[in-house]
């Protein structure tokens, strides 16, 4: 089990969500996968891992720490919904990226 500490928490009413930034400590262990986090994350905040989205990872250079931003929603629909709509616009990206790219070669 890590430990963590919450370093900021903002709350966004219109995506029906609160952002979290905490920071993780394990000592003497590997940072833990993202599925890991979520469950850890979820009994330290009281929440469901279904309501629960891990953004990002951020290790520590030279230390078991490392700094986590998750999204806890406040029903699984607004999860999904949002989240799609954030998986759609990369893979959109992606795609007109790689068209550019070859149009310069």
């Amino acid at each position: 089990m890590s430990n963590f500490s919450i370093v900021q928490e903002k709350e966004f009413p219109l995506l029906k969500r609160k952002n979290f930034t905490l920071q993780a400590e394990f000592p003497k262990k590997p940072t833990p996968s993202g599925t890991e986090v979520k469950k850890e994350v979820a009994a330290f905040l009281k929440s469901d891992e279904k309501k629960i989205a891990v953004r990002h990872i951020k290790q520590v250079f030279g230390s078991n720490a490392a700094l986590i931003t998750v999204h806890v929603y406040q029903d699984e629909k607004s999860l999904k919904d949002i989240e799609e709509i954030k998986k759609r616009k990369k893979k959109e990206g992606d795609q007109q990226g790689g068209k550019e790219n070859q149009a310069k070669k």
